[in-house]
């Protein structure tokens, strides 16, 4: 049909609608009309019902990934933090049921929203579901091996000297806000994945520093204190095990062959003899220092050292000592973890409480973390040989790497035989998601 004749033909059909009297025109709108108002309601309803979906999905999303970073955390605490994370981000919390399940690995987010319609509830239809889904799993790409968890001081990271620090497979954090947080007088530039301060840097890195970064909590900071048992008497002698050679009058000294058992080492202890095995548990160390001295050969595997009171770590030159952390437990990927201690009622922590001193040389070998989150930790050597463990982590109120240390720092923790070493950097998560279409449903708005 030529144009001309199609408006011909409509013109005659609008002529017919307006002379007709019998409704027959209007009876047919009428019909069609009424469900096209209706469906176009219906559509409007979803329409905004859907609008909410982009803060929804946004805030379901930072719960997963702050829940999925900390290790200190049941399952069931892990699910109660992503709750309130979400109710922190999302204004319309109270009309959200979340379903959180998953594990330390992963972590997995339903969000469900009922919002109440507007002119489909003629139709019975009194509210359009939303639901939203998301997860977030770790990743083991942007571990941070190197984290200084003083909050403003000066130098709370520093590399002096002519020590060599490289870290190609992991981050290194400062969360001092100070303009001095980290600084490096090292003619080889300290090499990590990343290095991120917030506050400012001094001197030259590799890759340049980020400024200005979000501080990373202290992953340990509720980590219990494991309960003391009987101290070990300083004169004890066994003959089946050849625990102590001798005694001390600052704590037990532990000689040659001995085969050492876990449990609670008062007034310090010092390893000084040659091939001593410590037999896997908890070795608690109290109120002096845990020294192993120069020449000592120590093996020790799942093994955790807990320093209480006025104790510290001391590691000699030349001593060979290859420590790695239990698998599993309360105290899984901690090699050393020292117990901060109670300040005085009505006064603040005077921190760094004390220093602890590793000064070997190519013999230590940790495999898991180093944990003194209220001492500084000075790392010097006079050699430059350097320690060839698969997965280590160092977590101080202020870390030093000084001398002639080479600090070899890698990450690998499935080589190691534990756990995933933390913390993670901002990037040490990731979302994997499902999105779920939103549908009308007609049961009465809750």
């Amino acid at each position: 049909m030529r144009t001309g004749q199609t408006y011909k033909a409509i013109g005659r059909l609008a002529r017919q609608y307006k002379s007709d009297v019998s409704g027959q025109f209007a009876v047919i709108t009428a019909m069609i009309g009424l469900p096209l108002l209706l469906i176009g309601a219906a559509a409007v309803d979803i329409s905004l019902a859907h609008s909410t979906n982009g803060e929804l999905r946004a805030a379901i999303d930072s719960a997963a990934l702050a829940a999925v970073i900390p290790d200190n955390m049941s399952d069931e605490k892990r699910y109660a933090f992503a709750k309130d994370v979400f109710k922190s981000n999302y204004l319309e919390a109270d009309a959200v049921t979340l379903s959180v399940s998953g594990n330390r690995e992963r972590v997995d987010i339903v969000a469900t929203q009922k919002n109440p319609t507007t002119i489909s509830g003629v139709l019975g239809i009194n509210y359009v579901t939303v639901k939203e889904k998301t997860a977030a799993v770790l990743t083991r790409s942007d571990t941070v091996c190197v984290l200084a968890l003083d909050p403003k001081g000066d130098r709370a990271l520093e590399f002096a000297g002519e020590a060599t620090f490289n870290a190609p497979a992991c981050s290194v954090q400062v969360n001092s806000t100070s303009p001095f947080a980290m600084t490096s007088g090292l003619v080889t530039p300290p090499n990590a994945k990343s290095f991120c301060v917030s506050g400012i840097s001094e001197g030259t890195y590799s890759p340049y520093v980020k400024h200005a970064c979000t501080p990373i909590a202290d992953p340990y900071e509720n980590l219990p204190a494991p309960r003391d048992n009987f101290c070990y008497p300083k004169q004890l002698v066994s003959g089946y095990l050849g625990l102590f050679e001798n005694g001390s009058e600052t704590g037990g000294v532990i000689g040659n062959n001995a085969v050492m058992l876990p449990g609670t080492y008062c007034d310090g202890l010092t390893i000084s003899g040659v091939n001593v095995t410590l037999l896997p548990g908890t070795y608690i160390i109290k109120d002096g220092p845990l020294v192993f001295t120069k020449g000592s050969q120590v093996v020790g595997r799942d093994v955790s050292f807990v320093l209480k009171g006025e104790s510290r770590l001391i590691v000699k030159k030349n001593a060979e000592v290859t420590l790695k952390a239990p698998k599993k437990g309360p105290l899984a990927g901690l090699v050393f973890y020292k117990v901060p201690n109670t300040p005085e009622v009505g006064k603040a922590p005077k921190l760094p409480e004390d220093i602890s001193r590793i000064a070997s040389g190519g013999g230590m070998s940790i495999i898991g973390t180093a944990y003194f989150p209220t001492q500084k930790l000075l790392v010097t050597s006079e050699n430059r040989v350097a320690s060839k463990s698969p997965a280590t982590s160092f977590i101080a109120y202020r870390l030093k790497f000084a001398g002639k240390s080479n600090t070899q720092v890698h990450v690998d923790h499935e080589a190691g035989g534990i756990p995933p070493l933390l913390p993670r950097s901002d990037d040490g998560a990731r979302l994997v998601s499902t999105k779920e279409q939103s549908q009308p449903d007609n049961q009465t708005a809750q």
